[in-house]
């Protein structure tokens, strides 16, 4: 797995896993004027994402050690660390017990509910909050890392930074966009995504973490030894 296209895809995917994010979104496109508001939280989302690209680049630039060799290495180390942590996650919630279902005032069905109460401006700071978890800011830094290491050049490392940025947000743009072209069908199709979700909640959260970290793993462990 050298290709830093490969890499790129590889931590969009794992940044854009967010069940958190997309049930965000359903309840934000389920309020009054859902189209406008959902508009703003996923634009504060793309943006908050684009951002932390950015200032990964910056700090990255300044902070990873000088030297072709230094920097690969400094970058393989991260990853390595990134790729233990998502597969110890992976275990530790295939072991946990089954959380019941949520009560009526349960902390989650607090926050979406204080979500769905916010203004179109204080959803487009939401969105950009929701980008600053440390989850997506190592990821962001591994991107960041991956791109300089490969040494692909300007329009390709902007290509690269691109998709990045598209699929790391896909889970907030898609149903907004979705439901600005097709309306309420497009209400009737989430919704049922969302319920296929919730019912494989389990295996789609264990099973995309260890593999996904195995593969993060197993690519760090080439490149330090290498």
């Amino acid at each position: 797995m050298n290709s830093v296209l490969l890499q790129v895809l590889l931590f969009a995917f794992v940044a854009g896993a967010s069940p958190v994010a997309l049930g965000a979104t359903l309840v934000v496109l389920g309020t009054e004027r859902g189209r406008r508001r959902g508009a703003a939280f996923a634009l504060g989302v793309v943006l908050g994402q684009s951002v932390t690209v950015v200032a990964a680049f910056v700090w990255g630039t300044a902070l990873v050690p000088e030297g072709a060799h230094a920097h690969a290495t400094a970058r393989a180390v991260l990853e390595l660390a990134l790729g233990v942590a998502l597969v110890v996650a992976g275990a530790r919630e295939r072991v946990r017990p089954p959380a019941p279902p949520p009560s009526g005032d349960s902390r989650t069905r607090r926050v979406l509910g204080r979500l769905a109460r916010l203004r179109a401006s204080e959803l487009f700071g939401a969105g950009l909050a929701l980008t600053f978890g440390p989850k997506r800011l190592a990821l962001t830094v591994l991107v960041a890392g991956t791109i300089v290491a490969g040494a692909v050049g300007t329009v390709t490392g902007a290509v690269l930074t691109v998709v990045y940025v598209v699929l790391a947000t896909a889970l907030v743009t898609v149903p907004v966009l979705l439901t600005v072209g097709f309306g309420h069908r497009a209400d009737e199709w989430l919704l049922a995504v969302k319920g296929w979700l919730d019912a494989h909640k389990r295996p789609l959260t264990v099973y995309p973490l260890v593999v996904l970290g195995l593969l993060i793993a197993a690519d760090a462990l080439i490149a330090l030894t290498t």
